[in-house]
């Protein structure tokens, strides 16, 4: 069967070889998959996607980037030519196709090859047959749909129980391990959902839709659901783990994977970036546009710091965002860079005196306020020009999907230059500093049907908050109009003003409620205004200060500071009759001097402050810090959690300070997780929480250790004349106050200070998930 598949697809083995000198020379090949133009009669309405063509194209950019040969890369994806890359598909994301690319990948790999593996489409699930060798945990097989997906065929002769024409996870582990058996390095990236239990609805305002076919859809009797369930019960041991569940076994080594949904989760594609109006932006799959940017940004020089850039671009989606996950080698060099660090150039044209334009956008990941240098090149050298050696900084002011205009600005130290050179002179440009954008867009949706007064008020309150002077403002809020991208979505009714973060609508029952102000006779137009401005204010800080952190976090620009994370987890007691919820029960430190001995660390479970662990009540999480170094390291610990609060976190023991010295034992964190509040009887915090640490390694003599309490959400307004601390003076403690506190002028702020000034943030997160709630 095997040579038949083969044999009918010679072509797309061909189009795979390289030049037979280079043949025994260790290579870099891509297998793209991207399916897109589903068929409605043989799924149901609204299932096709815009975003895995678009996908490809991004990927075989960003792989160009690093000289992957287009003869190198297979691509299977319907409607590539309408993505304007000049690029040709090897044929269509069919089963048969895909059986036949992956017959042609093994055909051709070699030992010492890289081959990355990437998905973007449809994914679903569909019940394990009973008897498999290894019983999945849920019970379930994850499916990749391809284009000639089918529905449910149950038993088919000989064939087990399964919908057809899917790809199933095992079909894809195989390869994997094939692959791997020819001592291959093998990157895989799954843009898709890996349940098919999630709304496929439209999310936050028409602009995202989840990547998942439901089990209905595809036809999947509810018995055969039940009966999967009943044996996974049955298999599944008895205690459970927090460890997040990845949808392939990963084997032994020389293997990494990005996947953009734990199992149970959603994926999302929509117009990305989520700025600039929407004619100007394509739809792309959220994890693939951050991995495209990371790659052709440069300066990532393994999986990790790859994965690091991937996790920032998740935090404007509060709460209820998406947990991407890492798994396999992610300290192996990025795509056989041998460690090295890529940093591109890109062409500058003169503009004006002081304006450039430059061959890089967001696609790149440019972002508002990022700084390039200017190097103006010798025509016969093409090394700098000795008659104009600058240094010229221009900071972006402009930024396109490609382009990017930007202006002279000071830098490091130096002034801004008086002018750059002419039309004439040939320029190009590098990243100095990417930047954080601080501002936070949001939109007041239109008034729907009838109102009454008091809602009413709402509107106009909400209507004058968005028409007032942006620099008036407490917080860098940019009210934009309906349609266009927002971080956040105001809408008034039942008499609630709700902010919408990342939920399609508005949930308004049950712990996972989206935020709201309740509206009574006794408010004013003034009172709704303070309110509101307020609450985005605390959403504004929370995002910019994990904006923040996410740019220094892997950017080694602290050594010597060593953490281990730990999680223990509650066994919940027998409640009571009179116990108002399943989590109504008091929390207990089970030992106030040391990490417990029943607690597992973060390495056992086979994860890391990459994945969001899920966690539940009294759950409690430790992080063990070693200060390595001959200097001391100040580490102050905030917990932010979903509701937009940020609290300082205790260290076991009596000592409270930040100060960790050199050959000091190691100090831990603790973090006592609640999603219930015993003592007031109301529901607490749940769903994706951090835990940040904010680190800065001190000059000898450093007499008061660093704290950036300072930071916490009830320090929401702080004096005038209040005297700063040397948190507050240093370079982090300056970009985080820019974050906190910037006010409406502030628009983004630069991390090259901190990162010299040796510094460094670390950043944990889990989905907090109250007992007896899904994923």
């Amino acid at each position: 069967m095997r040579d038949l598949v083969c044999s009918a697809f010679m072509v797309l083995a061909a189009a795979c070889l390289t030049a037979g000198a280079s043949a025994d020379m260790p290579q870099r090949h891509a297998l793209l998959i991207g399916a897109s133009g589903y068929d409605e009669e043989r799924i149901g309405p609204g299932v096709e996607l815009l975003g895995p063509r678009n996908d490809v194209a991004l990927m075989i950019r960003a792989l160009r980037a690093y000289d992957v040969p287009d003869a190198n890369m297979l691509v299977l994806a319907d409607g590539l030519d309408q993505t304007g890359i000049d690029f040709t598909a090897h044929g269509d994301p069919n089963r048969r196709e895909i059986l036949a690319a992956f017959s042609a990948m093994l055909e051709r790999a070699r030992p010492g090859d890289e081959i990355l593996i990437y998905f973007s489409g449809h994914g679903s699930r569909q019940p394990q047959p009973e008897g498999a060798p290894v019983p999945e945990a849920n019970g379930f097989d994850e499916i990749f749909l391809p284009l000639d997906i089918g529905s449910w065929e149950g038993a088919h002769g000989d064939r087990q129980a399964g919908v057809q024409n899917a790809l199933i996870d095992d079909e894809i582990g195989e390869f994997l391990d094939g692959l791997r058996d020819r001592n291959v390095f093998v990157w895989l990236i799954v843009d898709t959902c890996h349940s098919g239990g999630a709304n496929r609805g439209a999310g936050p305002g028409g602009e995202f839709r989840t990547r998942a076919v439901t089990e209905d859809m595809l036809g999947i009797p509810l018995e055969a659901r039940t009966a999967a369930e009943q044996r996974a019960q049955v298999t599944r041991s008895g205690a459970s783990s927090p460890r997040p569940d990845s949808a392939i076994a990963l084997g032994e080594g020389g293997f990494v994977a990005f996947y953009a949904a734990h199992s149970g989760q959603l994926a999302l594609e929509g117009l990305m970036p989520k700025v600039g109006a929407a004619d100007a932006r394509d739809n792309f799959g959220v994890m693939t546009f951050h991995i495209a940017n990371g790659l052709l940004a440069g300066g990532v020089a393994s999986y990790r710091d790859l994965a690091y850039r991937v996790l920032s671009g998740y935090n404007d989606w509060g709460s209820r965002a998406p947990a991407p996950l890492f798994e396999g080698d992610l300290d192996r060099a990025l795509l056989g860079q041998g460690g090295a660090v890529r940093s591109p150039q890109w062409h500058a044209r003169f503009l004006a005196r002081d304006t450039t334009e430059i061959e890089a956008g967001f696609l790149e990941g440019v972002g508002e306020g990022a700084v390039f240098e200017i190097i103006v090149r010798d025509p016969d050298t093409q090394g700098p020009h000795p008659a104009f050696p600058g240094p010229y900084y221009v900071e972006a002011v402009e930024v396109g999907q490609t382009a990017t205009r930007a202006v002279l600005t000071a830098f490091d130290g130096n002034e801004a230059a008086r002018a750059l050179p002419g039309r004439t002179a040939y320029m190009t440009a590098r990243l100095a500093d990417p930047g954080v954008r601080l501002a936070l867009s949001v939109i007041a949706e239109p008034a729907s049907g009838e109102m009454n007064a008091r809602e009413q008020l709402a509107m106009e309150a909400l209507s004058r908050l968005a028409q007032a002077n942006p620099e008036t403002l407490i917080a860098p809020i940019d009210f934009r109009q309906p349609g266009e991208p927002a971080d956040v979505r105001i809408r008034v009714q039942d008499d609630a003003i709700w902010l919408l973060r990342g939920e399609p609508d508005i949930i308004a029952t049950g712990r996972n409620r989206s935020a709201r102000i309740l509206l009574d006779d006794a408010s004013s137009a003034d009172a709704l205004m303070s309110q509101i401005e307020g609450e985005l204010h605390k959403l504004t800080r929370v995002r910019n200060i994990l904006n923040a952190a996410s740019a220094l976090q892997g950017s080694r620009g602290l050594e010597n500071l060593q953490y281990e994370a730990f999680v223990w987890q509650a066994t919940p007691p027998r409640l009571t009759a009179d116990a108002r919820a399943p989590d109504d029960w008091a929390c207990s430190l089970p030992d106030p001097s040391a990490i417990p001995a029943d607690a597992v660390s973060f390495e056992e479970l086979g994860t890391s402050d990459l994945n969001a662990l899920e966690l539940s009540h009294c759950d409690i999480v430790y992080i063990r810090l070693t200060n390595t170094g001959d200097r001391a390291i100040d580490v102050t610990p905030l917990y932010i959690d979903s509701q937009a609060g940020i609290h300082r976190l205790p260290f076991l023991g009596a000592s409270t300070s930040t100060r960790i010295e050199p050959g000091e034992q190691p100090r831990i964190v603790w973090a006592g997780l609640r999603t219930f509040d015993w003592t007031s009887g109301y529901p607490a915090s749940a769903g994706l929480e951090r835990l940040l640490l904010l680190a800065v390694e001190r000059a000898p003599g450093a007499a008061i250790p660093m704290d950036f309490s300072f930071l916490t959400q009830a320090s929401l307004t702080r004096s005038a004349d209040g005297i700063a601390s040397d948190a507050e003076r240093s370079p982090l403690g300056q970009l985080m106050s820019m974050a906190a506190y910037g006010g409406s002028v502030t628009r983004s702020a630069r991390t090259r200070p901190t990162l010299d000034a040796q510094a460094e943030t670390v950043l944990f997160q889990w989905r907090l998930i109250p007992p007896g709630a899904e994923g």
